[in-house]
């Protein structure tokens, strides 16, 4: 669950957001909605007018409820499992006034385990979109596993603690069909800057059969083994960041479900993007299939 705050109150300073301690303060809008790299992404493709089912897990809790009943309203198919007792996962987003933002985030017990999945039900898929996973390698490693025996396509965005598990990820990028990262991610990935001449040259060698860079305001790349394209920002004045990657990551997915081109796969991400950090929260701007198309 993600709870917005934007407020004229919250100032920034030297690259912090600054509020006066031992005060109270005005929000001039907010917003509460669910989140997460799952939620969101599964929105996007239904936006899309794609079949699209949601795994997660929840805990057994108000907020649990609020997260299913908002998927069922965007047509997303709930594979959403709640955990005995447990909290759902949520966020404090504030918002600046240029649109950047900080996040507290609470992580309950809610990480996602083997058992928790009809392995079943997700061979009928074809392409898996796997966000984070809280470090669960094991059930990556078997989720790539199961896409390869079932010709599945692969699609992934991890999450910081896979990143940490530099080993192991790097081994299972070869068979990735679209890797998404954002600039600060893909510098940790690579061990150097995106300034630097060999950087994408790393990113060629991970071996993903794309890879996608997301660079908030400096634009987008999406690189293969013979093509580098990059789009600038559409959107040059944001209300609020939140969900930018996720909305960048469908949209690109989403056109290559379309067998768009790269270059329009590009172009449909950083539409989706662009349009989604027009609004407060990572859902009202997802584009349909006829706007993102146009």
């Amino acid at each position: 669950m993600d709870v917005l705050i934007k407020s004229a109150d919250l100032e920034v300073k030297k690259n912090k957001i600054v509020v006066p301690y031992h005060t109270k303060k005005e929000v001039d809008e907010g917003l509460i909605t669910s989140g997460g790299g799952a939620t969101n992404s599964s929105v996007g493709f239904a936006r899309m007018g794609l079949k699209s089912g949601c795994v997660a897990l929840v805990g057994e809790d108000n907020l649990a409820g609020y997260i299913k009943d908002d998927l069922k309203k965007e047509k997303v198919e709930s594979m959403v499992i709640g955990e005995d007792g447990g909290m759902t996962d949520y966020s404090v987003i504030l918002i600046g006034r240029d649109g950047g933002r900080t996040i507290f985030t609470n992580r309950g017990k809610t990480r996602l385990e083997e058992e928790n999945i009809d392995w079943e039900k997700i061979k009928e898929t074809k392409w898996f979109y796997i966000t984070s996973l809280e470090g669960n390698m094991e059930l990556l490693e078997k989720l790539v596993g199961l896409a390869m025996e079932e010709n599945i396509e692969i699609a992934l965005n991890p999450g910081s603690r896979e990143l940490k598990e530099q080993n192991r990820l790097r081994e299972l990028l070869p068979q990735i069909d679209f890797l998404l990262l954002n600039r600060e991610e893909a510098e940790f990935l690579m061990g150097r800057e995106i300034e630097d001449e060999k950087f994408f040259e790393e990113i060629i060698k991970t071996k993903a059969k794309i890879v996608g860079i997301t660079d908030g305001k400096e634009g987008s790349y999406l690189i293969t083994a013979t093509n580098k394209l990059f789009s600038p920002a559409i959107n040059m004045k944001p209300i609020d960041e939140t969900g930018a990657g996720d909305a960048f990551g469908s949209g690109v997915v989403g056109a290559l479900f379309y067998e768009k081109k790269l270059d329009e796969a590009l172009f449909w991400g950083a539409k989706n993007a662009g349009n989604v950090v027009g609004f407060i929260g990572a859902k009202k701007g997802l584009l349909n299939y006829i706007e993102i198309s146009k």
